[in-house]
């Protein structure tokens, strides 16, 4: 089974099964019966291959990593487990108040949250932001997907004081931008089981991506996959992510990649939403504050819509801090 942690070696594997099955046709075929089976072999490898590689092709990495965040105020911090290595960077002068737990966006690292992590600073927060695997300084995984990163997560929340003085902490706030947010509404599955969920307060999820069958539809467009074949694409798809993720709840709909069944937060929640936002549109947005409004708990929901926000390239922006800091002071 290691070998669907590795991205390509299920369709190379596929492919030398075709490849072997067409040549031993040609070598060794000597009768109807044996020609037969040998060509119902390499139909079954050529399907496999095509299978394979689309899904090779969708568990794709960041590529060009961007630099961590440093510099005399930042340090750098390791953890081991099952799972790839966890990098974070937090504030050096740790002192008593509020944590603000940050996962940045896909194809970007610690550096790029610096101008939201000085807003938590300046406010009295120390500031903890984790780096997603692949991205940064972080340990890369052959096969990118967002349940490696929500595994790591409750790792690093799971041991919380292994990274910082949990006793100086009165209260844990998370912030997510894009793919960071959709982590946290994974992991808020998870956090009423563990020790520290009493000191969450709430969660500011910054245009986030929160519908993973709209990736996967996005997926099948650039792919070009024949409509008859995207069925059985999202089969193998789910597999290898079941297979990938041991202990998570097995998925088997597109729907349990999506909100609300993916996760929705239980603590108060800020949604601070770019109005044009040119990577992910506004379909996420408007799938999360939905799932909000039918649930349980609708009052948990402040939605916010920036005119001038973007999407990617926000490293800085008033009105985006504006938004937060309003939330954070009535919350």
């Amino acid at each position: 089974m290691r070998l669907l942690y590795n991205r390509w070696a299920t369709c190379l594997m596929a492919i030398s099964l075709t490849i072997i099955s067409l040549i031993s046709i040609v070598i060794i075929s000597t009768n109807e019966l044996t020609t037969t089976f040998l060509i119902v072999i390499s139909a079954f490898g050529f399907y496999n291959s095509i299978l394979e590689a689309y899904v090779a092709l969708t568990f794709i990495s960041p590529g060009k990593r961007k630099v961590s965040l440093g510099g005399e105020n930042w340090e750098q911090l390791r953890l081991q487990h099952e799972g790839p290595e966890i990098v974070i960077v937090k504030n050096k002068n740790f002192k008593s108040g509020p944590l603000m737990l940050i996962i940045h966006g896909w194809r970007s690292s610690s550096s790029s949250m610096l101008g939201r992590a000085e807003l938590y600073l300046k406010r009295g927060f120390n500031v903890i932001i984790m780096e997603l695997p692949g991205h940064g300084s972080a340990e890369g995984v052959s096969k990118w997907n967002a349940g490696v990163s929500v595994r790591n997560l409750i790792h690093l929340f799971k041991n919380l004081d292994d990274v910082c003085d949990v006793s100086l902490i009165p209260e844990i706030y998370f912030h997510g931008h894009s793919m960071g947010g959709f982590v946290f509404l994974r992991f808020t599955r998870e956090s009423s089981k563990m020790k520290h969920n009493p000191l969450i307060k709430g969660y500011i999820l910054e245009s986030p991506l929160t519908c993973y069958s709209q990736i996967f539809e996005e997926s099948c467009r650039m792919l070009r996959v024949p409509k008859f074949l995207k069925p059985l694409f999202w089969k193998r798809l789910k597999y290898h992510f079941n297979m990938i993720n041991p202990g998570f709840e097995k998925i088997s709909d597109t729907d349990d990649v999506d909100v609300p069944i993916w996760g929705l937060p239980d603590k108060p929640t800020l949604i601070v939403q770019a109005a044009n936002d040119e990577r992910l549109g506004l379909i996420h947005h408007e799938r999360l504050v939905e799932s909000f409004n039918n649930s349980d708990r609708p009052e948990l929901l402040t939605n916010i819509v920036l005119e001038d926000l973007t999407h990617a390239g926000a490293r800085n922006s008033n009105s985006r801090n504006d938004a937060i800091s309003n939330w954070l002071d009535s919350n």
